[in-house]
């Protein structure tokens, strides 16, 4: 990792905290690829398959995925618009979330077995969603992730997770920042510190110069 590049990640994780949007206060707040497979395959309807699948696909905010329309997605260019809602300026913008052939395969199929042709794409409540994941939960044998009982919000986490352990370069992180809808990278940033495999390398270089396998001890 480039010099500059680390002194930016130090002050980013610093600024993250203090002055910007909601991080992760429990560094074991996520859940793994397999974990979130697990949780997926024990909903027990389409409807909860696709609110749970959409939740991680796109690491979206339970309110946003709420507000998302059928108007708002581009099935064609896999393409969902989510709102996003600027509590402190009162405003709000939509913003591009590219999602995969399966995504948008899962999507139709919800769409057709629901007879959903506009309007909102899921009609519960929050409340209710929150009480679906933490049943999914239960069943799958995660009802906790962390220190907490989990809640949506974790997969917007773990799909920060796995984005940065994917691509922890500056380009990724910026492309990452408009997924999210995050106002500052500084935010976002928070999330380098899950890059193990990035940090492994250098972990190994400063290390290894002293703690190589040819070091000797004296005996007592």
């Amino acid at each position: 990792m480039h010099l500059k590049y680390a002194l930016f990640v130090n002050n980013s994780l610093k600024m993250s905290v203090s002055n910007f949007g909601q991080t992760m206060s429990d560094v074991r707040g996520y859940l793994r690829p397999e974990e979130i497979r697990t949780l997926i395959e024990s909903t027990r309807n389409l409807r909860d398959r696709t609110i749970l699948w959409l939740l991680w696909a796109t690491g979206c905010r339970l309110s946003e995925l709420l507000m998302l329309k059928v108007e708002d997605i581009a099935l064609e260019d896999r393409v969902l618009y989510m709102w996003t809602l600027k509590r402190r300026e009162q405003r709000r913008y939509q913003r591009i979330v590219l999602v995969d052939d399966a995504t948008i395969d899962l999507i139709k199929k919800y769409m057709k077995t629901y007879s959903i042709t506009k309007g909102a794409l899921i009609r519960i409540s929050k409340r209710r969603v929150r009480q679906i994941v933490y049943e999914t939960g239960v069943a799958a044998g995660i009802p906790r992730v962390g220190t907490k009982k989990i809640h949506p919000h974790h997969f917007r986490h773990s799909h920060c997770v796995a984005w940065v352990r994917a691509n922890p370069s500056m380009e990724g992180l910026r492309k990452l920042q408009q997924r999210l809808g995050h106002a500052s990278i500084a935010t976002t940033a928070h999330y380098l510190q899950f890059a193990f495999s990035e940090q492994q390398l250098e972990v190994d270089s400063v290390l290894g110069e002293i703690l190589s396998p040819g070091i000797s001890f004296r005996s007592e």
